[in-house]
């Protein structure tokens, strides 16, 4: 980062500083995050959301390494808008996950 910074100062590219912090905010949150869980919930569960959370890291730089997935990205931009989706599934919606409601389909009967 440092060298991408010396070289697009020396080369007068704006564009060249905010590339470089961009990576170094998200590293600091990420430290920042998990320093506090480390002291709320022990360093298991700190360690063990620092693994999933380098395991999605990696699957997401793989997933944009595909070819024909970069091409399907670029040239329908719209197609994000099912990543927005199956995040809104997966993730945290209206204080629970929506993937729980199968899971607890049972108690229904």
């Amino acid at each position: 980062m440092a060298a991408l910074s010396i070289v697009s100062h020396k080369l007068d590219l704006r564009a060249g500083a905010g590339i470089t912090f961009f990576p170094m905010i998200i590293i600091a949150w990420t430290i920042e995050r998990l320093s506090i869980l480390w002291e709320e919930e022990g360093a298991k569960a700190a360690i063990r959301r620092w693994f999933t959370s380098l395991l999605v890291a990696v699957l997401a730089f793989l997933a944009m390494d595909i070819a024909v997935l970069q091409h399907l990205v670029f040239a329908f931009p719209e197609l994000l808008l099912l990543v927005l989706a199956a995040i809104l599934l997966l993730g945290q919606y209206s204080g629970y996950r929506l993937t729980e409601l199968h899971r607890f389909s049972v108690f229904k009967k």
